[in-house]
């Protein structure tokens, strides 16, 4: 597997998947809390040192040939991922303002990322 092939497929293992959601949460309750720097680096950095880990040692061969690894690979590009990190910011704009109704939105177009291909046809 090529490495632009383990970039994609990286983004789908459950490690990674697991790292992002749970600092992803945990980093909005330090933004609420107004803990801004300490939110930026859980945010970001444990996802980048899982991706390297990932990348270098993981096998991505059985996520690639799944029925996900299927999906991704013809849902995935770059304007969904500048989607799903804009639903990150909305989040996190939520969590500053304490408004329930804009964390809520900003998981919608998470969500939104993630789903979108079981409603469009296969090509």
């Amino acid at each position: 597997m090529n490495l632009p092939e383990k970039n994609l497929y990286q983004q789908i293992h459950p490690a990674r998947l697991i790292t992002d959601w749970t600092t992803g949460l945990y980093a909005c309750y330090m933004v609420w809390n107004q803990e801004i720097i300490p939110a930026v680096i859980l945010a970001f950095i444990p996802s980048l040192i899982v991706s390297l880990v990932i990348v270098k040692f993981g096998d991505l061969e059985k996520t690639k040939n799944s029925a996900f690894g299927k999906y991704y690979k013809r849902t995935y590009n770059r304007t969904v991922d500048l989607v799903r990190f804009a639903g990150f910011v909305i989040m996190a704009g939520g969590s500053w303002s304490h408004s329930f109704p804009t964390i809520g939105v900003g998981l919608a177009v998470i969500i939104g990322t993630w789903t979108y291909g079981l409603f469009t046809p296969k090509q």
